[in-house]
C-alpha cells in the first residue's frame, strides 16, 4: 500500500510509519503536509501518516488546521520515541567534526552534547535534509543530526547513538484515510473531534459539562484561530471512548445544540506502546 509522509527519504516520519505498516508500506514522500493530505483526498496514496504532537515540541498545529479543512478521518495513531544519531562521512572520527547540522528543534534537543564536545550548531530546515547535505559535502568536519535511517539511505556511518537530553522525547503521529461516508473501524477506543462554541459567557464551560455527564474523559483539549475568520477559534478534543459507544454518541448530540459545529476527525483503536528506534 501507499503511504505519503512529508519529508525527503530518511525523515522521522517515515522511520515511523515503516515502524507501524511494517513491509506493507510503500513510502512516499510530499514536499509538505498539504501535500500528504491531498494525496490522500485524490486517491493518490491509500493512507497519510503525519505527526500530530511532540512531547517537547507540542502540537503540530499545522495538521490539525489540515484535519478540518480536508474531508478525511483518522484511522488510528501511533507514538515513536525520538532517537537522533550524530552521522558523519564514511571513515569520519568523531575527532573530526566540528559543525552539526540538524532542523533547529533536533539541535536544541541534543544541545548538552553539542555544548559539551565543543560542537557548532548549523541550523537545517529538516533533519533528514540535514543527512543528505552532509553526503555531498567533501569535508569530513560536518555532521548530521538525524535519524537511523539516514545513515543507510545516505550511506553516512553514525558515530554516536540517542545524543538527545531528554530520553522522554516522543511524537504522537496520525494515519489518515480519505472519508468515505458510512465505513466505521472495527476498533473504537478513542474519538477525535473538533467543536466551535457559542460567543457568550460560560460557553466553553458548558460544552465540556457534557462530556463530565457522560463520564468521558478527555485526553487533549486546545484551541486554534480560525484561519479565514479572525479572532475566532475551534476547540480541539480527544475522548477515551469510541464514537460507537452510547456515552460518546450521546455527547455528541448534545455538544451539537450547544456548538455552533462539530465535526468528527476519527474515531479509532488507541495506540498499544511505543514504536521506537533500534538502539
Amino acid at each position: 500500500m501507499r503511504v505519503a509522509f512529508q519529508g525527503i527519504r530518511g525523515a522521522y516520519s517515515e522511520v515511523a510509519l515503516k515502524r507501524y505498516f511494517k513491509s506493507e508500506a510503500q513510502p512516499v514522500s510530499c514536499a509538505s503536509f498539504e501535500e500528504v493530505f491531498n494525496a490522500v483526498m485524490e486517491a493518490k496514496v491509500e493512507f497519510g501518516f503525519v505527526p500530530a504532537e511532540n512531547t517537547i515540541a507540542g502540537t503540530v498545529v499545522e495538521n490539525y488546521d489540515l484535519l478540518l479543512s480536508h474531508d478525511v478521518v483518522v484511522q488510528a495513531e501511533a507514538y515513536m520515541a525520538i532517537a537522533h544519531m550524530l552521522l558523519a562521512k564514511k571513515g569520519a572520527l568523531f575527532g573530526d567534526i566540528s559543525s552539526v547540522l540538524s532542523h533547529p528543534h533536533a539541535l536544541n534537543q541534543c544541545k548538552a552534547f553539542l555544548r559539551q564536545h565543543g560542537l557548532k550548531a548549523v541550523p537545517a530546515y529538516d533533519t533528514a535534509g540535514a543527512a543528505k547535505e552532509v553526503a555531498k559535502r567533501s569535508s569530513k568536519r560536518w555532521a548530521a543530526i538525524s535519524s537511523i535511517l539516514c545513515a543507510e539511505i545516505y550511506g553516512l556511518d553514525i558515530l554516536k547513538k540517542n545524543i538527545q537530553s531528554t530520553q522522554t522525547n516522543t511524537t504522537r503521529f496520525l494515519v489518515i484515510a480519505k472519508n468515505q461516508k458510512g465505513e466505521i473501524s472495527a476498533f473504537q477506543e478513542k474519538t477525535s473531534l473538533a467543536f466551535k462554541t457559542q460567543h457568550r459567557p460560560g460557553a466553553l464551560v458548558d460544552c465540556l459539562k457534557i462530556f463530565q455527564e457522560h463520564q468521558l474523559n478527555l485526553t487533549k483539549l486546545e484551541s486554534r484561530p480560525i484561519p479565514d475568520n479572525p479572532w475566532e477559534y475551534v476547540f480541539y478534543a480527544d475522548v477515551e471512548a469510541g464514537e460507537d459507544s452510547s456515552a460518546v454518541a450521546g455527547a455528541i448530540q448534545e455538544l451539537s445544540s450547544q456548538a455552533l459545529f462539530v465535526k468528527i476527525l476519527g474515531s479509532y483503536s488507541k495506540a498499544m506502546g511505543d514504536i521506537r528506534h533500534e538502539k
